[in-house]
């Protein structure tokens, strides 16, 4: 309805929660090409929808802005996950 009335600003709380994996990309790309001169605040536990709607991203934790940036920002100082690195105490493979 907000789209509809042309609404400048559009307060979206967890749009896709509990949509399919093929219902949330149709609604990202419907979110895509509605957001040309608009503000859209949108909240959502999912990073991967976060880093592909969002201009700018804020993380909250404990009620309570954290950090804010850009996807890109974000992942630079931050990380882009988690790196796990494993070490071989002998390098000779038992036979048995």
């Amino acid at each position: 309805m907000s789209f509809a009335g042309r609404s400048k600003v559009i307060i979206l709380d967890e749009p896709t929660s509990g949509m399919d994996t093929s219902a949330r990309r149709y609604i990202w790309e419907l979110l895509k090409s509605y957001k040309t001169d608009r503000i859209i605040l949108l909240t959502t536990h999912f990073m991967d929808e976060a880093d592909y709607l969002g201009d700018r991203i804020g993380i909250m934790a404990g009620g309570k802005l954290i950090c804010c940036g850009s996807g890109h920002y974000l992942k630079n100082k931050f990380g882009v996950g988690y790196n796990i690195t494993f070490v071989k105490k002998d390098s000779q493979v038992s036979s048995t």
